[in-house]
This record gives structure tokens, sequence and C-alpha cells, in this order.
């Protein structure tokens, strides 16, 4: 059983010439699990790459999300003030028009 000595590293690194290749001479049964067993090595590899690409995204998204709830908290203090300043201005026309 040649085919089965080969580790999982190289055969998730053979390129499909070099797999038939390595095929040639082994029985169908030893070819169909040979396929199959890098068809499943390399859909490993291919999750686990899709996981550490959506936890790089989360944590990326994640800081864009703080980032933007700290600018909306300092847009809400900023019109705090500003609601301060038009109320105490309208406060200031009214005494004026009190006046006038």
């Amino acid at each position: 059983e040649e085919g089965h000595r080969i580790s999982d590293d190289e055969l998730i690194n053979l390129t499909v010439k070099e797999l038939n290749r390595l095929l040639k001479g082994l029985t169908r049964d030893q070819v169909v699990k040979l396929k199959q067993r890098r068809r499943t090595l390399k859909n490993r590899g291919y999750a686990a790459n899709c996981r550490e690409k959506r936890l790089s995204q989360k944590e990326i998204l994640e800081g864009e999300k703080d980032k933007l709830k700290d600018e909306v908290d300092r847009l809400q203090r900023e019109n705090d003030v500003v609601k301060m300043e038009l109320t105490a201005l309208r406060s200031k026309c009214q005494a004026l028009d009190r006046y006038a």
C-alpha cells in the first residue's frame, strides 16, 4: 500500500499531475481512498482558512464598531452643548424682545 505511506502535507501539496503519477499502479479501491483522504484534508484546510478569515474580519469590524460608538458619544456630547447654547441664546432673545 505505497499510496498510504505518503504524509498528509505531501498529499495536500501534490499537483494533480504528481497525484496521478502516484496513483498509477494502485488498485481502484486504493485510488478512491487516497483521493478521498486528499479531498478531506484539503477541505479541512479550506475550513481552517475560512475560520481564520472570519475571526480576523470580526476583530476588524469590532474595532470599527468601537470607534463608531466613541464618535456617536462624542457627537452626542457636542449636540448637548449646542442645545444648551441654543437655549441660552433663545432666553437672551426673549429678554431682548421684552425690552425692545
